[in-house]
């Protein structure tokens, strides 16, 4: 069936004859009549009975009108949505866990309010994981730091994120590598952007450290580093979460380590109503 042949239904139903629904659309008397005959064809029968001059609908008639209001009225709502490009539909979103703990829960409270239409999907990960999805096509956007560079990408500062050294209570003051030699790293697995920040600065040192510990979330981080297994590199937004600071020791480190630009980012051909208005909300939030 065809938008047409429904629209066709409608205003034959509520003209009641070929003549009437011409002059409504518009068209020749034959075009109603073909348009009509087709639609029986390919439902397989009679949708009128013919009186002399008007129509009479059948049952069957009258029970597909309710369905063709219905189709055509979406058919509109579509059609007016997508030419004027108003935020709808899904949106997959790929964020750092930092970021959907400590960032993200006001724009996006503001993103729901505003735009109810969208159907918003968050998956968390580390840089490469999300990286690699956004090229794969499995996330629309993602909100990640040290990115490399692609001229297939398009990119917009939202944060400038602050990261501290992270230490047990009672740790010496950590100013470099060899402060911290000896102790063992808490952090993701590979392709985590502050992880990669803390390994480069022991090696413009020319020193490994000890041992790195992967952990899978920043409550296992935070907990291992008071419990004393290690020192850490974190967002300063997440330490300032945990409520048993008091276990714990802050080290500040130098603006190249101890700051990372945030930056949402997306394949140039897939820019959307929705993304540019994920855009508009976070950077209300900055």
């Amino acid at each position: 069936m065809e938008i047409s042949q429904l629209k066709t239904l409608i205003v034959l139903i509520e003209t009641g004859s070929i003549t009437g629904a011409a002059k409504k659309l518009n068209r020749v008397p034959s075009a109603i009549t073909i348009r009509l005959q087709q639609l029986e064809a390919y439902l397989g029968v009679s949708l009128f009975i013919r009186e002399k001059k008007s129509l009479i609908a059948t049952p069957k008639a009258l029970l597909l009108y309710q369905y063709a209001k219905q189709i055509v009225a979406l058919a509109y709502e579509a059609e007016n949505t997508i030419k004027a490009d108003q935020p709808c539909g899904p949106l997959r979103v790929g964020a750092l866990e930092s970021m959907a703990a400590t960032r993200l829960p006001a724009p996006l409270a503001q993103l729901y309010s505003i735009y109810p239409a969208i159907e918003l999907e968050l998956v968390t990960g580390i840089r490469d994981g999300l990286y690699q999805s956004l090229l794969g096509g499995e996330l629309d956007v993602v909100l990640i730091g040290d990115a490399p560079q692609n001229p297939l990408l398009n990119r917009s500062l939202i944060y400038d994120e602050e990261l501290i050294i992270i230490a047990p209570k009672g740790h010496p003051n950590i100013l470099m590598p060899s402060d911290a030699e000896s102790a063992t790293i808490l952090a993701f697995k590979e392709g985590c952007s502050y992880r990669d920040r803390l390994l480069n600065w022991y090696q413009s040192f020319n020193i490994s450290p000890k041992r790195i510990a992967e952990v899978a979330s920043y409550h296992a981080i935070l907990g291992g580093v008071a419990a004393g297994m290690g020192i850490a590199i974190i967002p300063k937004a997440m330490f300032d979460t945990f409520p048993n600071q008091d276990l714990l020791s802050v080290h500040y480190i130098d603006s190249a380590l101890g700051r990372i630009q945030i930056e949402l980012i997306w394949r140039k051909e897939l820019i959307s109503a929705n993304i540019q208005a994920l855009e508009k909300c976070l950077l209300n939030r900055t």
